[in-house]
């Protein structure tokens, strides 16, 4: 299998770019006489912040409109239930995200057909025993269609549309500026980790609780994930977090925020500047009583948050020091574009249990083993290896 990282390190710097405060080394590859197709760095950046943006667009419709919410919210069983299919609508929604952010990748993007991975498979069963495969295609009808035969005629209007309109950078929330790096990269060494809602139970059910900046629970636990890397080494390369429900001001409509970074060879650009946090650790309310205990002991205070993803947008924004999770309940999906963000600041994501074994020299999260795609033993997310230190001696005691 061809290794992208490989071929970037045989790249030679030829310009400097600055981009803000940041500076951007551009690589020239090689003369490559193989059939690869290549994509410029900034490029396929651009496009998953633009599909993410899409994403987060359905995930505000479908709260935003009534008649969706109401199919979102309401948990129907017994002669309530549609007898046409046995998934929620909640599935369909994440199901149909998904499967947006691979049709509007791969038909820009061709080699990275087959590539795009996520929680949700698109086939859903209908009572019947049949199944509806929730495919996109070009066509608005088609999709109106497809998804007339999961849920109403209003709803699959709605969405239909949605799913089809362009997005715009300049639409975005703050009109942002993408670095151009000159960098290309073959397609064919990269592969994709789509999680299309993370922190669903918030998004249906939402309770607005805070303690300092960071969310406790609410709307603004929710993310859209997704992450780009290597097929090859396993490393990320391109992290995007859409946060559909970052603010409202005034009670108004929800506006989103979009950050994201890339660490490519030695390339490294991120949309937010380093921040940590004192020392604060952001954990799920599951953690055992004895890692709560070992942390405070060693002066941290602690946060309990809902969301993989936010927790970990939490440590990337500074809002918080570290995220421990010393279980295995988090998924590549849930880590893989986030790695991307913290690593272009510096930070990352390390296995809890390697790390804490003292194994430093293999203990960075890979995302290559599609077939199994757990974070095995738990993880450590920080930005500041320092942090990272101390809460290692902490957990050691």
């Amino acid at each position: 299998m061809f290794d992208f990282f490989k071929f970037a390190h045989q790249s030679r710097t030829i310009v400097t770019e600055s981009s803000g405060n940041n500076v951007v080394n551009c690589l020239e590859p090689p003369v490559c006489h193989l059939p690869y197709h290549f994509a410029q760095l900034s490029e396929l950046l651009e496009s998953i912040v633009l599909v993410s943006e899409k994403a987060a667009r359905i995930a505000r419709a479908i709260r935003r409109d009534s008649h969706l919410l109401s199919l979102l919210v309401e948990e129907k069983t017994g002669n309530k239930k549609n007898p046409r299919f046995n998934k929620d609508f909640k599935t369909i929604t994440d199901v149909l995200v998904q499967e947006v952010v691979k049709y509007d990748l791969t038909r820009k993007f061709p080699a990275l057909t087959g590539h795009i991975y996520g929680e949700e498979t698109n086939e859903i069963g209908l009572i019947t025993g049949e199944k509806v495969c929730l495919k996109i295609d070009s066509s608005k009808e088609n999709t109106f269609n497809l998804l007339e035969t999961l849920c109403d005629d209003l709803a699959a209007h709605l969405l239909a549309d949605i799913v089809h309109e362009e997005v715009l950078l300049s639409e975005l929330p703050g009109n942002p500026t993408l670095p151009e790096v000159s960098v290309d990269i073959p397609l064919e060494g990269i592969a994709i980790w789509i999680d299309p809602i993370d922190s669903t139970g918030e998004y249906i059910n939402p309770r607005a609780e805070k303690d300092g900046d960071v969310f406790t629970a609410g709307l603004n636990c929710v993310t859209v994930l997704i992450g780009a890397f290597s097929r090859e080494s396993g490393q990320p390369v391109i992290g995007v977090i859409n946060q559909p429900f970052h603010t409202a001001p005034d009670g108004s409509e929800w506006i989103g925020d979009v950050i994201w970074g890339l660490k490519y060879a030695d390339t490294s650009i991120c949309s937010l500047q380093e921040r940590t946090a004192s020392k604060i650790v952001i954990i799920s309310s599951s953690e055992s009583d004895d890692i709560k205990r070992r942390l405070t002991d060693g002066g941290f205070k602690l946060i309990e948050a809902a969301g993989a993803g936010y927790k970990l947008l939490c440590v990337i924004q500074g809002h918080v020091s570290a995220y421990v999770i010393s279980k295995s309940t988090t998924f590549f999906w849930d880590t893989c574009g986030c790695d991307a963000v913290l690593r272009s600041l510096g930070g990352g994501i390390v296995s809890y249990d390697k790390t804490i074994s003292g194994n430093s020299e293999n203990n960075f999260l890979a995302y290559s083993n599609i077939s199994d795609p757990c974070n095995h033993g738990g993880l450590i997310a920080y930005t500041d290896e320092k942090i990272l230190d101390e809460i290692v001696d902490a957990l050691k005691k």
